[in-house]
């Protein structure tokens, strides 16, 4: 797209910064002064491993895929469900099939999307499997009636499935056909953009991105940021640093004591919401030691969960109860996660295990997770649990998810709910028909899965509601996940030039946060 000769020159600053982690100079050259009013760089931890849409299901790379492609439907701030790339949409009354119409969109190479572009993408996800494509499982054939009208059926009824494809983005066919090469386009689409989003993609160098507006957009842009700088900083105080400076004009996944330090300060504010993310880890319930449900729930049982809460978040946030985060609905009454050391002793010694030694995986750009990985394994060795601490990279773990007899014995993970209809959370992460994709744990509960096929199919919110603590109350007595804390949602912003970027808006995990600024040319 063309850019004014200002706005270049901030690209190439910015990129520059960028490559050399240089953020200090990053605005010291006069020439991009206008355009920085209309920039807003966001800062955030770890790695973006690829920007092919299909790995939604990772954050990182959902921050910056929901803004350069476009879904079907999404959410609006009330958590309806809207048209985006479809104008107009119906759903069968027996819940099997969904008919859409195309609204008079574009690809950012100036294609028109078509229903063949829909079409594409569904096959895709099914070849690949991957990611998002736990979204397509039910997808039995898209009748295309016209260029821009089509028609979804399903091999089963759903009540979750119009939600569900907020997180399939649209792919542009043509494009990514001729960079298919022998992996479907993975390899391509890791770093280049194939959508018809609100923006471009203008540069990224596998941790940092630069995006502008596309103005064939199908929307104005109003008062949206004209360009958008996601940087990788992964340390908590550098990133409070930058905004405080000035560097950095919104950021997320700040630990409590950096957040404390924003409070403070002139010019900046915290968004505050109610949390969709939970911190804890999943265990192996396929395969090895912790397959015991008795070994899983003595682990729970030695956590400290109050000192904590207390040390290492500073008092913020809460003690989880069930495998949810607080923000959503239909949670079930569990007990709050408290340590009882005799009682994991004696669930060890019931399944048999002595002198046990266990391997737990996390990720050390999350510096809480180090804290809390750490303390975990100081308190297992009060119950003769030995625990290995081994990092891992994102993506690797993901690669293992296909095997469940490879999933991590534990796993620490920041999970959190990708759609606001517990349902559908609980499908993909726990169902048997999506072990080897997004079942964390390659967990198999046959009560469990005829309780999702119900809560699937049931339209009536009340009775799914139902269901879906059925199902909790169930994956508790299990173990299969181990919550340790539920985070505040809190996104520190430079209030002086930008609108509080979660008022009005769905929580980031379930679209794009606008990044509105208060006055925008």
């Amino acid at each position: 797209m063309p850019c004014m000769d200002g706005r270049n020159s901030l690209r190439q600053i910015i990129k520059s910064a960028l490559l050399t982690g240089v953020a200090s100079v990053m605005f010291a050259v006069p020439v991009v002064a206008a355009d920085r009013a209309n920039t807003v760089i966001h800062a955030d931890l770890g790695q973006v491993s690829t920007l092919d849409p299909i790995r939604s299901d990772y954050y990182q790379t959902w921050d910056i895929t929901s803004r350069l492609y476009g879904p079907l439907v999404a959410y609006d701030g009330e958590y309806n469900v809207v048209g985006d790339l479809a104008s107009d949409y119906s759903v069968a009354a027996d819940a099997t099939s969904i008919s859409f119409v195309l609204r008079d969109a574009k690809f950012h190479d100036g294609a028109p999307v078509t229903a063949e572009d829909v079409v594409y993408t569904f096959d895709r996800l099914k070849r690949l499997g991957v990611g998002a494509a736990a979204f397509a499982a039910l997808v039995d054939r898209i009748d295309v009636e016209a260029d821009n009208a089509f028609t979804i059926h399903l091999s089963a009824p759903s009540a979750l499935f119009l939600g569900e494809l907020t997180k399939v983005s649209i792919i542009n066919s043509a494009l990514v056909s001729r960079h298919a090469g022998t992996d479907d386009g993975q390899a391509w689409l890791a770093a280049n953009d194939a959508g018809s989003g609100p923006y471009t993609l203008t540069s990224f160098d596998g941790n940092d991105a630069v995006l502008d507006w596309f103005d064939g957009y199908f929307m104005e842009r109003g008062t949206r940021a004209q360009s958008l700088v996601f940087r990788r900083i992964d340390e908590s105080a550098t990133r409070r640093d930058e905004l405080i400076a000035g560097n950095v004009d919104v950021l997320l996944s700040l630990e409590e004591r950096d957040v404390a330090a924003i409070r403070s300060q002139s010019g900046l504010s915290i968004s505050v919401a109610p949390p969709t993310t939970i911190e804890g880890l999943y265990f192996n319930a396929h395969s090895g030691p912790t397959a015991d449900a008795r070994v899983r729930r003595a682990i729970r049982l030695a956590y400290d969960y109050d000192g904590a809460l207390a040390g290492i978040h500073q008092g913020h946030g809460n003690i989880p109860n069930g495998p949810l985060p607080a923000g959503l609905s239909c949670r079930p009454d569990l007990p709050v996660a408290s340590q009882d050391l005799e009682l994991a002793k004696q669930l060890l010694a019931e399944a048999g295990q002595q002198n046990l030694v266990l391997t737990l995986n996390f990720q050390p750009a999350f510096q809480e997770q180090v804290k809390m990985a750490t303390l975990l394994q100081s308190n297992l060795q009060d119950i003769g649990v030995t625990l290995n601490l081994e990092p891992i990279a994102f993506p690797n773990y993901l690669e293992r998810m296909k095997d469940p007899t490879k999933i991590p014995e534990l796993m620490m993970i920041m999970e959190n709910s990708q759609l606001p209809d517990p349902a559908s959370f609980l499908s993909m992460t726990y169902s048997s028909a999506t072990l080897g994709s997004t079942n964390r744990a390659g967990y198999s509960n046959p009560v469990v899965d005829d309780l999702l096929a119900k809560a699937t199919v049931t339209t009536d919110p009340e009775q799914r509601c139902d269901l879906d603590k059925q199902v909790q109350t169930i994956l508790d007595e299990d173990a299969v996940f181990m919550g340790m804390y539920m985070p505040n949602m809190e996104v520190p912003y430079r209030s002086a030039t930008m609108v509080d970027p979660q008022v009005g808006q769905p929580d980031l995990h379930y679209g794009p946060l606008a990044f509105a600024l208060k006055s925008a040319n």
